[in-house]
């Protein structure tokens, strides 16, 4: 009988699925965080990374008076798009690759946004007075074309916020963990504590990144955040000109962006970094707002490519989100000032 021959799975879902599924033998003398330790490493060692490249599918324009982030809804085709405009003081949804959008809400002043589930959005209103909140939006129609508030909060109010804590609480980025905490980036000058992780709706918080401390561990402004699919955080320091990862247990693991002297480091160098997102290939991706482009690192922070060169983006880049089958991206680009907000819709296509 032929015996046929094992070869390796081209089928990057297929990979995806095996690494959820590394475990440890019951047996193993390890603490929980430990164990937790250990499966992130193993996922690490099992992840892939890739080229890519873009293929333009939708250019939105006159819709949106500052785009600053946006995130996918997950769902059968995850095509419908949360995008949020600060300036025009609206969340506002693109669903089918249509120039226009639809608002969903009004009267905020969103920045950072993410989805928590298909029907769930999470998102920072801006509030110079108190600081800001972050807010649950619940989608209350399959289309994603009507919803509601139905929680709100902020660093220490607890449910409902709405202290006067501006001195030292100004939120911007926003993600959501495989776990389901809620990580939020904070970029008031005078905070000490620069990320904050809710583990729901005001419950339990931790924070991390310091203004102050070891060199590694200082956060100048950090600006957007993201979770990659083994559980790390990933934020944006935009004037310290890098990317800060840290472990799913809010520890600090390393940066990169800064370069060095070489062609290939000068390649990564970010400046003023914006918005960042993270496929399920390992492959991290950056507005280099400072450099108008969009770049490409690995999960352990090797740059790969410019996927937009500076060269063919002509304006700065602000937020980027990858949808959760991987093969559609979103970017969103502005003037130096902020306006002129145009949204961008690629196939994604990993070589």
């Amino acid at each position: 009988m032929a015996v046929r021959p094992r070869t390796r799975s081209n089928d990057y879902s297929t990979q995806i699925r095996s690494r959820n599924r590394l475990s440890l033998p019951h047996n193993s003398r390890l603490s929980t965080f430990d164990r937790v330790d250990k499966l992130t490493e193993m996922s690490m060692s099992n992840y892939l990374g890739c080229r890519a490249k873009l293929k333009k599918r939708v250019k939105v324009k006159g819709q949106l008076a500052s785009a600053n982030d946006m995130t996918f809804l997950p769902g059968t085709d995850h095509s419908r798009l949360i995008a949020s405009d600060h300036k025009g003081g609206r969340l506002v949804v693109f669903q089918d690759d249509r120039r226009t959008g639809k608002e969903i809400l009004g009267g905020v002043r969103p920045y950072g946004v993410a989805s928590i589930d298909s029907r769930t959005l999470v998102f920072v209103d801006e509030n110079l007075a108190t600081g800001g909140l972050i807010k649950r939006f619940s989608i209350e129609d399959e289309f994603g074309s009507t919803g509601r508030v139905v929680s709100q909060w902020d660093n220490n109010a607890g449910s409902g916020g709405g202290s006067n804590n501006a001195d030292t609480w100004r939120p911007r980025g926003v993600t959501v963990t495989k776990s389901g905490q809620i990580v939020v980036t904070n970029v008031h000058p005078e905070a000490q504590e620069r990320l904050y992780m809710f583990s729901g709706d005001a419950g339990g918080s931790t924070s991390f990144g310091r203004a102050n401390g070891p060199g590694d561990l200082v956060f100048r402004c950090p600006n957007y955040v993201t979770a990659d699919e083994i559980g790390r955080v990933l934020a944006t320091d935009a004037e310290g000109n890098c990317v800060k990862v840290f472990d799913p247990r809010s520890r600090y693991v390393s940066e990169f962006g800064q370069g060095g002297g070489g062609q290939k480091d000068k390649d990564a160098r970010l400046t003023r970094p914006a918005g960042i997102a993270c496929d399920q290939r390992g492959n991290v991706i950056v507005a280099d707002s400072g450099n108008r482009r969009l770049a490409m690192f690995s999960q352990d922070g090797r740059f790969i490519q410019d996927l937009r060169p500076p060269q063919k983006m002509g304006l700065h880049t602000a937020g980027v989100a990858v949808n959760p089958s991987a093969d559609r991206l979103s970017l969103s680009v502005h003037d130096t000032v902020g306006n002129l907000g145009k949204l961008l819709i690629y196939d994604y296509i990993c070589a």
